[in-house]
């Protein structure tokens, strides 16, 4: 599993750069040896089941490979959990040994241990390297939440890595991780540079501005994150003298619009532009790169042999694939996929001469006097607007409609408020009468969660 990429990659080219930050820049050989100091920390606490409440960071990173390579569960918690929740999920999950970054109370249920800095692992180039078994592991990552409760989903690293290719990466290809690694995406593009002995690239925070600077400072080459995101990033950019030199952009966890499309492509004419579409409990399904929003629909018509099927129910995307989630561990009568195999995603889709298009969650839809208006369908119109950053379609409680379409808006800097807001109502005269926004409301910020927008349904004004 884990330890057999590194040790690949140890006997290819162990000067090969694994990691770079503004503090580290490991090659395979220092991460191999981290990684087996780490693993034998783990085998003499012989603790049975790990969990982390560390930040993005090479300790997060390290720990990952090590439990993996260890064979050891791990649970990687979100970092905006509260002490609260730690211990709840600490206690449901039965976990022995909590690696953090920050003292938590006694009271716990488990050991703690405050995690070493990274580079205490790595000792002197002709160090012995400790040997590393191949084992798998299970691993527990958690949803997204950014429409519901979080969910714990237990994968095996095994089915994590058949989803990768080996494909071996060039010698300056270097990967910023613009996902959190507590979550499926992040841990996609760990397994992806593990599986094709890449470089990872981390910035010194989870801001985007933070971001920005470490493509263009630590030479980024390929980058993975949300259309939100990009979104953040490129009004950004707009300020910047000098642009990364971008070779590969991957959109994925969102709906992607044509227009961002569009406007990747004409800064980074250079870059193949990819959106994934992956669920955290199917695992990655298809990856497109025609520049076109939407999945093609000649993927509904796969053989019952493919590795991924795609089919319409209801106006709802379902999926069927031969990898995916274990199961939920915090719901194990919970099960998602239905008897013959197929997953609901909650995605729904129409067809559109030969292309999939998603119009929203099925927990998003608004109700407004019984009928149900689309928020992405709004959200593509307005974001495409001049002076808009970003902008969040919802339902609004009303005591008439039930619902009325309600949107917020971040305004890139330089653009008048009233101008801007006038031209989203201009814009959206051309939509259904109950699809057209009631309340327009110009803000600081818009909640999200790893980089996508949050949305909690109806909200009351």
């Amino acid at each position: 599993m884990i330890a057999s990429r590194l040790n690949a990659a140890l006997q290819k080219n162990a000067q090969r750069p694994f990691l770079i930050t503004s503090k580290i820049q490991w090659n395979y050989a220092q991460a191999h040896q981290a990684t087996g100091q780490l693993v034998l920390t783990l085998r003499e606490s012989g603790a049975r089941r790990l969990a982390c409440y560390l930040p993005d960071s090479p300790e997060l990173v390290l720990l990952v490979v090590a439990a993996a390579s260890a064979g050891l569960p791990l649970a990687i918690m979100n970092r905006d959990y509260n002490h609260e929740q730690v211990s709840a999920l600490t206690a449901e999950l039965d976990i022995d040994l909590l690696f953090t970054d920050t003292p938590l109370p006694a009271s716990l249920s488990c050991r703690q241990l405050a995690m070493p800095a990274a580079d205490s692992y790595v000792t002197t180039q002709d160090a012995a390297l400790v040997e590393l078994p191949e084992l798998d592991a299970e691993l527990l990552i958690f949803t997204s939440g950014t429409t519901g409760q979080p969910r714990c989903v237990r994968y095996q690293w095994s089915d994590l890595l058949a989803q990768v290719s080996e494909r071996p990466s060039q010698d300056d290809e270097r990967w910023l991780l613009a996902y959190k690694l507590n979550h499926f995406a992040g841990i996609q593009m760990l397994a992806h540079i593990l599986s094709s002995q890449g470089c990872l690239v981390l910035a010194d925070s989870t801001r985007v501005a933070d971001a920005v600077t470490a493509m263009i400072s630590r030479n980024v080459s390929h980058v993975s994150s949300t259309p939100t995101f990009w979104r953040f990033a490129l009004a950004l950019m707009a300020r910047e003298k000098d642009l990364p030199l971008l070779r590969h952009i991957t959109l994925g966890s969102e709906p992607v619009s044509e227009h961002l499309l569009g406007q990747l492509a004409a800064l980074f004419p250079l870059a193949r532009i990819v959106h994934i579409y992956a669920l955290t409990e199917a695992g990655s399904c298809i990856s497109v790169s025609d520049g076109k929003a939407g999945l093609p629909a000649s993927i509904l018509q796969r053989p019952d042999n493919a590795a991924v099927q795609f089919r319409i129910v209801d106006d709802k995307l379902q999926v069927k694939t031969h990898h995916g989630m274990l199961g939920y561990r915090n719901a194990p009568d919970s099960q998602p996929r239905g008897k013959d195999g197929w997953l609901a995603t909650g995605d729904l889709v129409k067809i559109e001469q030969d292309r999939i298009v998603f119009m929203g969650r099925e927990s998003e839809v608004i109700n407004v006097g019984g009928v149900k208006v689309h928020p992405l369908e709004v959200e593509n119109i307005v974001s495409a607007l001049p002076g808009v950053k970003l902008t969040r379609v919802f339902g609004q409680d009303n005591p008439i409609m039930g619902q009325i379409v309600a949107v917020d808006l971040v305004l890139d800097e330089g653009f008048d408020a009233e101008a801007v807001e006038e031209a989203v109502r201009a814009a959206c005269r051309s939509l259904p009468r109950h699809s057209m926004p009631r309340n327009v409301t110009i803000v600081d910020s818009i909640d999200t969660n790893n980089f996508k927008l949050t949305r909690r349904g109806s909200e009351t004004a």
